[in-house]
């Protein structure tokens, strides 16, 4: 990954375990008895939490907890990242032993099944279900035959309970066992193998235009803002350009947010052309006061602005520069779809276009609630040559500043954004992603001006139960500020 800020290689930052001025293992002091490892991974999140941290003055004390005896250094940073008024602040900030496999599920490479799951559990049992929200294109899953609404009940042979069902993500291979809702239960209903693959899931999932009495409407399913979807979504808008597209339904029910970079290009192609012309402000950021004072000192500006060329990542980590040019589609208004499992990058997208045209929210629950932005830094982008071996894999993703729209407004704080048109979730319907009578487009499709479209199909009832989405993907929640230069 390349350093969000050039000025972080060049910086020497004082500690215990190393010198900056020397390449010599025999510069690091090792308390543990050959534990270098972990001395080294306390140092590490020390120094950028004390650094770039949003709440770097907040929580200064608590940095003595990474000590070099500290045998834990992931749960300390977790337990000291900032709380106010005995409330978690900061749910996001967190340290990892696997940069490698962080970063590549950024740029949404995974080894997988292809689905994504919502996970049930009967309030009278401690076992749980899942059912598919959706599948990912050319997938095991899509090609095993699954889909939305389809319900697991089994993993290999065995009930799912709090102790096995993370092997539906994390296993080579896999046995479900599938159930069907009969007679207000959910009975077994046979199995499906799967072999899990290293492939990019594509995050446009759905792209369409309905008719609405006259009126074009874009409608684009979206599950995560990473950059080698940018190409894909410049195309989709050229096209809803062309076909007369004037208003958008923005499906971003399961969508945890990504990188900064691709929600500038999709907010560029969405805002006002005018103002993406002469690159007007979209977002205002707050940094921490040595990030501010460093930025002031430079003539930099803090802040997010409108543009048509951008530098991305393809899912093989090349680096290239891609143009909006004349896909700006010139939207009058957006229906936000949302859920809880809306997050970060989806909520700030919704923000920024706020001040620019009618964002209309719809669902029947907040938003996931995240409304500051972090980077992902591993151990040698801060210490550069002198990056222990040891470490040479561990990184750190930190919160490092607050966005807010351009008039410096966040609804999303404190708790996520409030939806204010009513529409449930139900993909137990089994109307997939797309399909006018699924439950929360069709609510959209109405608001647009479509004639109402006959849903003949429900959800069985069934015993009570809750339903939460389970991801291993460690982009969920993040708002990750990959951009190589700022831009004005």
């Amino acid at each position: 990954m390349k350093l969000a800020y050039s000025f972080l290689s060049v910086l020497c930052l004082s500690w215990a375990l190393v010198s900056c001025s020397s390449d010599d293992d025999s510069q690091f002091i090792d308390p543990l008895n050959g534990h270098k490892e972990i001395a080294y991974a306390n140092q590490f999140a020390k120094d950028a939490l004390s650094d770039i941290y949003l709440w770097n003055a907040e929580i200064n004390s608590d940095l003595n907890q990474l000590k070099a005896d500290n045998f834990d250094p992931m749960k300390t940073v977790r337990e000291i990242r900032f709380h106010a008024n005995g409330k978690e602040v900061d749910k996001w900030t967190t340290l990892t032993d696997d940069y490698t496999g962080f970063t590549s599920s950024m740029m949404g490479v995974e080894t997988t099944y292809g689905y994504n799951l919502l996970m049930g559990q009967f309030s009278n049992t401690g076992t749980y279900f899942f059912i598919i929200s959706y599948v990912h294109r050319d997938s095991p899953a899509q090609k095993a035959g699954l889909k939305r609404g389809d319900i697991i009940m089994k993993l290999n042979g065995e009930d799912i309970t709090k102790n096995n069902y993370l092997d539906a993500f994390n296993s080579a291979t896999i046995s479900l066992g599938m159930g069907v809702v009969s007679g207000g239960s959910i009975q077994a209903s046979g199995n499906v193998s799967l072999a899990a693959k290293r492939m990019y899931e594509d995050p446009i999932l759905v792209a369409k235009v309905f008719d609405c009495n006259g009126k074009k409407v874009g409608y684009l399913a979206y599950s995560s803002f990473n950059m080698p979807s940018v190409p894909g979504l410049i195309t989709i808008c050229k096209d809803f350009k062309a076909q007369g597209v004037t208003e958008l339904i923005l499906d971003l029910r399961y969508n945890g947010g990504g990188s900064v970079t691709t929600e500038n290009a999709l907010a560029s192609m969405f805002a006002p052309a005018n103002e993406v012309n002469v690159k007007g402000l979209y977002q205002t950021e707050i940094w921490n006061e040595k990030y501010r004072a460093y930025f002031k000192q430079k003539g930099q500006s803090t802040n997010t602005y409108f543009s048509t060329d951008f530098k991305i990542e393809d899912e093989l980590g090349t680096t290239k520069t891609v143009s909006t040019q004349g896909a700006n589609i010139g939207l009058k208004k957006i229906y936000g779809l949302i859920s809880a499992h809306s997050a970060s990058a989806s909520e700030s997208l919704l923000i920024g276009l706020m001040p620019f045209m009618d964002v209309e929210l719809i669902g029947n629950e907040k938003s996931h609630g995240k409304y500051c932005t972090g980077a992902v830094l591993s151990a040698s982008d801060i210490y550069d040559k002198d990056t222990p071996k040891e470490i040479k894999n561990w990184g750190i993703y930190v919160m490092i500043n607050r966005y807010a729209d351009k008039d410096g407004n966040n609804p999303c704080m404190p708790d996520g954004l409030m939806p204010t048109v009513e529409a449930a979730d139900n993909p137990m319907e089994e109307y997939q992603l797309g399909d006018e009578r699924e439950a929360m487009l069709n609510v959209a499709l109405v608001r647009a001006g479509k004639t109402a479209v006959v849903r003949t199909r429900s959800a069985v009832a069934l015993p009570k139960f809750q339903t939460t989405m389970v991801t291993t993907n460690p982009l969920f929640g993040m708002r990750i500020d990959d951009r190589l230069d700022r831009q004005k």
